[in-house]
């Protein structure tokens, strides 16, 4: 019986370097085109065994194209906490430290205040710390500066100088007692502008007090 023998692969055959550069490049080509099977490609397409292809490769000095590795899908991070609310600006307070007005700012106080005591008789002290955010006693000095009398001012040296006359006049009539009549009535008079005077006293330091409580 007779059989047939198999072909078996050619062996000793020497491949020129031309031949072996044209295979290494098939397979980097494969693996870059479909990730991986270059070797057993180029065995079956040049008729040469995936050892000696892979001794090829080496000596080439190339690297097949090995499959890239799946990148790690990293995780964003976790929302970080959320920031706390910016506190609410706090609204300035009356008369703020350390600011410096121009001589005009300050003239425009002054002129506000007058503008209002005039029409209102006054109040303007008050009315201007609202206004342009400033303390009391920052527009009272703004106002001596310029020589400006307050109604306070102007009613205190009122009383005074009433006061002062009644006594004089008090002196003089006393000379006379023809005019005891004159000077009972001054006195009491006197008394009445002491007594309207320490009211008065009593009202502005209330005033006060009250315009203290805007600072």
């Amino acid at each position: 019986m007779s059989t047939k023998s198999k072909k078996a692969a050619a062996t000793g055959v020497r491949y020129t370097d031309a031949q072996k550069k044209e295979v290494v490049d098939f397979v980097i080509a494969y693996n870059s085109a479909n990730g991986r099977g270059g070797q057993s490609a180029a065995s079956k397409k040049f008729k040469v065994t995936p050892l000696t292809i892979s001794g090829w490769i080496k000596a080439s000095g190339s690297k097949a194209a090995k499959p890239a590795k799946k990148a790690k899908v990293t995780k964003a991070p976790k929302a970080a906490k959320k920031a706390p609310k910016k506190a609410a600006k706090a609204k300035p307070g009356p008369g703020k430290k350390g600011v410096r007005y121009s001589p005009e700012k300050k003239q425009e106080v002054v002129d506000f205040v007058k503008a209002y005591n005039a029409a209102n008789g006054r109040g303007g002290q008050s009315q201007a710390a609202k206004k342009f955010n400033l303390s009391v006693l920052t527009v009272s000095t703004w106002l001596k500066a310029k020589g400006v009398k307050t109604p306070k001012a102007k009613a205190v040296k009122a009383v005074k100088a009433a006061k002062k006359v009644g006594k004089k006049a008090a002196k003089k009539v006393a000379v006379s007692s023809g005019l005891a009549a004159k000077v009972a009535s001054l006195v009491a008079i006197n008394k009445q502008v002491s007594a309207a005077e320490q009211e008065l006293e009593r009202l502005y330091s209330k005033q006060d007090a009250v315009m203290a409580s805007f600072k």
